[in-house]
């Protein structure tokens, strides 16, 4: 059951394209302007991509699954925005965490994550850290609100990093370091049902 669609960005992609003719600007702030609205731009229609798999790939077994999209928490002072939570009757959460880059993924053996376009090698957060940082903040906003599952224990959390259908990954060896977590965005049902 689809319980929360993705909140409307369109505002902030209007603002940040507005600001970009203020003639109070110098070119530097200019150009994080742009960089700003091309990566929201980006990610915006990555997490909507990434919603309609999950919406679709659920649909049929909506009795069982609570979907939501675009989430964002604030607990004692720890800010967290999840991209996509899916509870199931059974009181697991997948927390899926989407990067919306069509370019070459490199996770070594130490789990961190490098993006390569174009010849141009950019490290970046790791994903999977980020997706056990909102594991934290969702358990202190469970234990806030009292919340606890059937068996009164939290929820037990899984954690996925969906990524562009283009997107190439090189992973290292799964003894080292497991990247089965870490799939294309397309790969969804593949994965669950493996899962």
């Amino acid at each position: 059951m689809l319980l929360k669609s993705a909140d409307d960005k369109s505002k902030r992609l209007t603002l940040l394209d507005d600001l970009q003719c203020s003639q109070m600007l110098d070119s530097f702030q200019r150009k994080w302007l742009y960089d700003e609205f091309m990566r929201l731009e980006k990610e915006i229609q990555g997490e909507a991509e990434s919603a309609d798999y999950i919406n679709q790939y659920f649909k049929e077994d909506s009795k069982n699954y609570v979907i939501l999209h675009d989430l964002r928490f604030v607990i004692e002072g720890e800010v967290t925005h999840i991209d996509h939570l899916i509870i199931t009757r059974a009181s697991n959460i997948y927390l899926l965490e989407t990067k919306n880059y069509p370019c070459n993924f490199i996770i070594n053996a130490h789990g961190e994550f490098t993006t390569e376009y174009e010849g141009v090698r950019l490290s970046i957060r790791s994903p999977l850290e980020q997706s056990q940082r909102h594991e934290r903040v969702l358990c202190k906003f469970f234990e806030h609100l009292s919340i606890s599952g059937r068996t009164q224990k939290l929820p037990e959390f899984y954690h996925v990093v969906m990524l562009h259908p283009h997107a190439t990954i090189e992973r290292p060896a799964s003894k080292v370091f497991d990247t089965s977590n870490v799939i294309k965005v397309d790969e969804l049902a593949v994965w669950h049902k493996n899962f």
